[in-house]
């Protein structure tokens, strides 16, 4: 086997993650001399090498077989059969689940979460996977499988500016006339999103492009985010100056043609009112552009009104302003904990010593949960600006992405994302002629629900294992390298640029004081999604009104809310208001509708296995409570003990995945005690 080139990382110990992602994807695995090249190119004993290459479940530490076929067991795909997808194809297949055949021609495996929870059952066959896959549909998926799509790298064109301007106002007025210049036009605007490409978006985009060239049509075919409506997908958004957005639904590639010939002759589509209907009810700032904008091109971006807020910010030269109004709008994390972000940053801005970090968590490694893919994917310069605003506030020069290792089609939009922004004056050196100045770089994860927890977070960039440190200090103080950080999730980061510009107030008065919150709705719904609303809502406006009910209208005997941090949700409480540290709490926005025939013991074990085998193992109520309290779960359960142990778990765990992991079990005991007796 050919040593990985390793030339191109520096000697330095926080490189590793990256050093094991590039060996493992040229050979599809990490063999122990692969591990020995690494750690004497690194100068890091290859103990330790091996400690954290075993750490993360995304490395493989064995070859697998010339097919790898993962079938999704997460929550939402085991309550629309996932189950029973993955045993029809350990039969199908002539192996059982986390093996490979003795002649290695493939390796079946079980997935935790596909991250496409609203086109559930998902099935990834090499690597491509597929959504709403039926029983019947299991010979041909696993036959044919199917080839991703190529969309082209971004265009990272710099811009021909030739006249000279001496303040950040003035340059970015240069930026907005030449993205103007670009203007496309007319364009048909395809959901290519994660859950649109399991169901064919791809194959429909590459039908309209091909299709349009062929007839000479005045239409720009943009592969574009998911708007949300992942229900409806594969999802084309027709774009035309001075006239109403109108969305179409289920467009496959056989109905690309009569689309087309619908605006040719400029008459509408029957299902393009509902769909359209259904946005606008929402109050979407952080989802206003998905769907709409060209992820790729950053002049579209500008033209739809990204930067602005941070041209108008550098012009003024008020960092502290920038403080002030996410302080103003009562902004908190979004990730579930709900901390005030203002508090952070303030932190971060007094705290001694340089250089000061911002770090974006894009990790998202929670079942269930996928609306910072969806925002990455869909609108990436908001992201970026919503970073460039932190990390002038704060007085940060560096700053990391931190995205999931196999949400590869985020990291790539982001990645052209900055690559553009860099082009375009907005990072590097004296941004837009500034005294700002700020180097960005985009890292990968390897798997790991405790990167949710932010000093786990900071370990993993430096190269060692997840595992949270104690604290104080604090990251603000002494976070990434012992430099003062702030680490915020990609929504919250999200909202920033609207919050500077129209105000912390105008945000304030939004969802009682909370603002607005992304809701991934998935399980037995008519309509999974992404949907944004102002905290507030309840669960009934959420899975009535957007998600559609159940399908078959069967009765909803439970919801789970904010993953495996969360809870289990009766429908007496689905009017209650969604609010942070109320009764229902909506953590990370998560909303798993399981119908009547669901087992809520069942849910329950899911999420505790999740939580139990995602334990870092640092300290002992988190490792060896989860495991004993599965143990509790598998036959008829004494509640006072179980209740008992679940709150020294949570009392005694050093970080948020320990403190939060019997949540579900002890709403499931107050909520279901029946399910478990």
């Amino acid at each position: 086997m050919a040593a990985p080139s390793l030339a191109r990382f520096p000697r330095e110990r926080t490189w590793l993650l990256p050093a094991l992602h590039e060996a493992q994807h040229a050979a599809g695995w990490l063999a122990p001399e692969t591990l020995e090249t690494i750690a004497a190119h690194l100068r890091v004993p290859l103990s330790e090498v091996w400690g954290v290459a075993t750490h993360y479940p995304e490395f493989r530490l064995a070859r697998p077989g010339r097919r790898l076929v993962r079938v999704c067991t997460g929550l939402s795909c085991a309550a629309l059969g996932g189950r029973e997808l993955l045993r029809a194809c350990a039969s199908k297949l002539g192996v059982s689940a986390g093996s490979t055949s003795a002649d290695g021609s493939v390796t079946l495996e079980e997935m935790d979460c596909a991250f496409a929870c609203a086109v559930a059952p998902v099935i990834e066959v090499d690597r491509v996977r597929q959504g709403r896959v039926a029983a019947g549909q299991l010979d041909r998926v696993l036959d044919e499988g199917s080839a991703p799509i190529e969309f082209g790298e971004p265009v990272v064109a710099p811009p021909s500016l030739r006249a000279n301007a001496e303040t950040p106002g003035a340059r970015f007025a240069l930026l907005r006339r030449e993205a103007e210049r670009r203007r496309t036009g007319r364009r048909l605007a395809v959901g290519v999103g994660s859950c649109g490409l399991a169901v064919g978006a791809g194959e429909t985009y590459a039908v309209l492009r091909d299709e349009v060239a062929r007839r000479n049509l005045p239409f720009t075919v943009v592969a574009a985010g998911c708007n949300g409506l992942c229900w409806a997908a594969p999802v084309v958004d027709v774009l035309r100056d001075g006239e109403p957005r109108m969305t179409i639904a289920h467009v496959r590639p056989e109905r690309a043609s009569p689309l087309l010939n619908a605006l040719s002759a400029n008459v509408g589509m029957e299902d393009a009112d509902a769909a359209g209907e259904l946005i606008a009810a929402q109050h979407r700032l952080l989802l206003e552009r998905c769907g709409m904008a060209d992820p790729d091109d950053i002049a579209d971006a500008i033209r739809h009104g990204t930067y602005v807020t941070l041209g108008h910010t550098l012009d003024a030269g008020e960092p502290e302003r920038v403080i002030e109004e996410v302080r103003a709008a009562g902004l908190a994390g979004r990730g579930g904990a709900y901390f005030p972000t203002a508090v952070k940053w303030r932190a971060c801005r007094d705290a001694k010593g340089e250089p000061k970090f911002v770090v974006v968590n894009g990790e998202e490694g929670e079942p269930g949960i996928f609306k910072d893919r969806h925002l990455m994917e869909g609108d990436p310069h908001r992201l970026i600006e919503g970073l460039l605003l932190a990390a002038y506030a704060v007085g940060a020069s560096r700053a990391i992405i931190y995205i999931h290792g196999e949400a590869d089609l985020a990291a790539r939009r982001v990645a052209g994302a900055l690559a553009q922004a860099r082009e375009w004056g907005l990072i590097g050196e004296a941004v837009l002629g500034s005294g700002f100045s700020i180097d960005v770089e985009l890292r990968r994860g390897g798997g790991g629900f405790v990167l949710g927890e932010e000093t786990a977070l900071l370990e993993s960039i430096e190269g060692r294992r997840a595992m949270p440190r104690t604290r104080p200090p604090f990251p603000a103080e002494a976070g990434l390298f012992g430099r003062p950080t702030i680490i915020n999730n990609v929504e919250t980061l999200c909202a920033v640029p609207t919050i500077v510009q129209r105000g912390g107030a105008w945000y304030a008065a939004l969802g009682g004081g909370h603002g607005t919150k992304l809701f991934g709705l998935s399980g037995h719904l008519r309509r999974p999604g992404i949907v944004e609303l102002e905290l507030g809502c309840t669960l009934r406006t959420l899975i009535e009104q957007f998600g559609g009910g159940t399908p078959g209208g069967r009765r909803l005997h439970a919801a789970v809310v904010g993953g495996p941090s969360g809870s289990v949700v009766p429908p007496r409480d689905f009017d209650e208001p969604l609010i942070p540290r109320g009764r229902v709490n909506p953590g990370t926005g998560g909303v798993v509708a399981l119908d009547e025939r669901t087992s809520v013991r069942d849910a329950v074990r899911t999420l505790l296995a999740f939580n139990a085998r995602e334990s870092c193992g640092k300290c002992t109520p988190c490792r060896e409570g989860n495991t004993r309290l599965m143990a509790m779960l598998g036959g008829p359960v004494d509640e006072s003990r179980a209740r008992e142990l679940s709150e020294v778990i949570q009392l005694a765990s050093l970080c948020g995945l320990g403190q939060a992991a019997p949540l579900a079990v002890l709403s499931g005991l107050r909520e279901f005690p029946e399910a478990f007796r």
